[in-house]
C-alpha cells in the first residue's frame, strides 16, 4: 500500500510517500480501505516532536487520525461490523495511520458512515466532532439562552462548535479573520469578531462559556469576558498558561474520548442537520505534502482532507 511516512521527528522535508506492507488486523480490529482522511493540526505537531511528552513514536510512522472508508477485513472478535460496511471515525493515540490506502483499526472507535454524506465529508468531521462534543456536551452544559464565545471559529473544531452551540439555542460569538466573517455567519454565528483588528474583550458581553482552542494569551484574556460562575473550556492540545487570574470561574481541559458512542453521536447530529461537515480544501494523497503545508499555516478554512480514491 502507499502511505505518508516519516523516519524521525521532522519538518515537512522529512515526509515522503512510500510503499509499505499492508497492515494485518488484530482480533478486535477491522481492515479498512481508506477512501478519504482528514488532516488535523495534531498530526503535524506529533510529527514535529511537539507532543513527545505524551506520544512516543515507533519509526517509520504513518501519519493521520481521521478516516472514512470501507471494511475489507474483520478480526475474529468483531461481530458488529462486516466486510463492505462504509465506516468513519478517528484512530486513538499511538494507533493512527490513516494517511494510507489501508489501515487496521480497533473496530470500537468506528461508526457506520451516514449515507447522506460522502467519504470526504465523513473524513472531515470525526476528530473535530469528538473534540467539540467532549468540551461542549460532556463537559459544558449548553442551554438555550446562553452566550458562548468560540475562538478560531473558521477552523475545523470551531466550525463544528459554532453549529452545535447554535443548534442548542445559544447566542454565538466567534473569532476569525475578516475574510472568514461570512463563513462564520453561514455556520450560524451571531457575531463574527476580526481578531486581527479587534480585541474580543471589547466586543462581547459577560459570557456563560468560552471555548478556547488557541491557548496562550488568548486563554488568559478569555478569563476577562466570563460571568462569575462561567466556564472556560479549553482544547487539550492548546498551550495553557499556569496563571489563574480568577477563582470565580471554572477552567476545564477535557481529554478527547475515542469511542463508537461519540462517532454515533456525530452521525446523529449530521442526520438531524444540527451539524454539517465543513470541508475546506481537498488534496490527493500524492499532494499530501502541500496539504500539510496549508495546515501548518494555521489559516485553513474548514477541514483539509486527503482523497485516496
Amino acid at each position: 500500500m502507499r502511505a505518508l511516512v516519516y523516519d524521525d521527528y521532522c519538518d515537512l522535508s522529512g515526509m515522503r510517500l512510500a510503499e509499505m506492507p499492508d497492515p494485518v488486523p488484530g482480533p478486535d480490529d477491522v481492515l479498512v480501505e481508506v477512501h478519504a482522511a482528514g488532516i488535523n493540526p495534531i498530526d503535524w505537531k506529533v510529527r514535529a516532536g511537539h507532543m513527545r511528552a505524551r506520544f512516543e513514536l515507533d519509526f517509520p510512522d504513518v501519519a493521520g487520525r481521521d478516516l472514512s472508508g470501507v471494511v475489507v477485513g474483520v478480526g475474529g472478535n468483531v461481530k458488529d461490523l462486516k466486510e463492505g460496511d462504509a465506516v468513519f471515525g478517528t484512530c486513538p493515540p499511538n494507533r493512527w495511520g490513516s494517511h494510507a490506502e489501508l489501515i487496521a483499526v480497533d473496530a470500537g472507535v468506528l461508526g457506520v458512515k451516514p449515507p447522506e454524506i460522502s467519504h470526504i465529508e465523513a473524513a472531515s468531521i470525526s476528530l473535530v466532532g469528538l473534540t467539540a462534543l467532549t468540551a461542549l456536551e460532556k463537559t459544558a452544559t449548553i442551554e438555550e439562552g446562553m452566550s458562548v464565545l468560540i475562538h478560531a471559529g473558521a477552523g475545523g473544531v470551531g466550525a463544528f462548535a459554532i453549529q452545535y452551540c447554535k443548534s442548542r439555542g445559544t447566542t454565538v460569538y466567534a473569532t476569525a479573520s475578516a475574510a472568514n466573517a461570512g463563513f462564520l455567519k453561514r455556520l450560524g454565528a451571531d457575531h463574527a469578531i476580526d481578531y486581527r483588528k479587534t480585541d474580543f474583550r471589547d466586543s462581547v458581553p459577560d459570557l456563560d462559556i468560552v471555548y478556547d482552542t488557541m491557548g496562550g494569551e488568548t486563554h488568559l484574556h478569555s478569563h476577562d469576558v466570563l460571568k462569575p460562575g462561567g466556564l472556560l473550556v479549553c482544547l487539550n492540545a492548546a498551550p495553557i498558561p499556569d496563571e489563574k487570574p480568577r477563582d470565580d470561574i471554572r477552567v476545564e481541559i477535557p481529554p478527547v474520548q475515542y469511542d463508537r458512542a461519540g462517532v454515533e453521536r456525530i452521525a446523529e447530529l449530521i442526520m438531524t442537520r444540527a451539524v454539517q461537515p465543513s470541508v475546506g480544501t481537498v488534496f490527493f494523497l500524492s499532494d499530501a505534502i502541500d496539504a500539510y503545508r496549508l495546515s501548518e499555516t494555521n489559516h485553513a478554512r474548514g477541514k483539509i482532507v486527503l482523497r485516496m480514491k
